[in-house]
């Protein structure tokens, strides 16, 4: 399975070990990580990802349908994008080997960029969503705007300044996992809403999105297989448990991010 398999399958779901898969293959093979992929099917033997059942995507379907819930959610993606940014920011400041730093700073570059994203896809699928004075004050808002150039540093405040974990680095593989499915769901609501002379634009976007998605699997991917040592199954299957509580709330808000 490729990118383009990915997002034109015909089903959106069943597809966390084909993502993570996906994801090692982009540059290895995932005979490389056998601690990494153990435990995802070790996790996926005993417990069925909530957002990668079919009731999942014929929920999120429902929702899209409204155009003003589904403009709603890319603000929201957006917002999500920003902030995830900011603790990644955090935490790369504060890692002690230059390698893991230099990843885990790209993802928050990464992260920061896609914030803007969003709000682009936003604006190509909803013209006259916001009105253009606001729109740059948005984004100010939403996106950090970091760049590969800057120095690190800790954000003000930030819960997150600590030098990463195993555990966290489970926790980003499993949402970006569950980020990289939301792309395939988002897709046809893309389809539905955005004038015909803007959805080339939008889903390069969209690719473009999920390429990377994929790419932040893969890295923390081979951070677990080298940091990760006994109870590696069993905690990444506690994560995921807890992932499936999340989105089950989630879901009663109509919330998918």
């Amino acid at each position: 399975m490729n990118i383009e398999d990915l997002i034109k399958a015909d089903v959106e779901y069943d597809h966390f070990l084909n993502v993570a898969r996906l994801s090692l293959s982009h540059n290895d093979s995932p005979d490389n990580y056998p601690k990494y992929m153990e435990a995802i099917e070790y996790a996926l033997e005993r417990l069925k990802p909530e957002f990668d059942k079919k009731s999942y995507g014929d929920a999120f379907r429902e929702a899209s349908e409204d155009a003003q819930w589904f403009a709603t959610s890319l603000v929201t993606n957006s917002e999500r994008e920003g902030d995830g940014a900011t603790r990644l920011w955090s935490m790369a400041a504060c890692c002690d080997e230059e390698e893991e730093k230099e990843l885990v700073k790209r993802h928050a570059v990464d992260e920061s960029r896609h914030s803007t994203m969003y709000l682009k896809m936003l604006d190509y699928t909803f013209p006259d969503a916001i009105e253009p004075e606001f729109r740059q004050e948005l984004e100010d808002k939403l996106s950090p705007h970091y760049a590969l150039t800057q120095d690190l540093y800790v954000v003000e405040d930030s819960e997150y300044a600590r030098k990463p974990s195993v555990d966290d680095y489970i926790q980003m593989n499993i949402a970006e996992i569950r980020t990289a499915m939301h792309h395939m769901l988002q897709r046809k609501a893309l389809e539905r809403f955005c004038p015909e002379e803007n959805f080339e634009r939008v889903s390069t976007l969209s690719r473009s999105l999920l390429r990377d998605e994929l790419i932040h699997v893969g890295y923390t991917a081979k951070l677990i297989e080298e940091k990760a040592d006994e109870g590696l199954n069993e905690l990444f299957f506690e994560r995921l448990n807890d992932f499936n509580e999340i989105t089950k709330q989630e879901l009663a808000q109509k919330v998918f991010d």
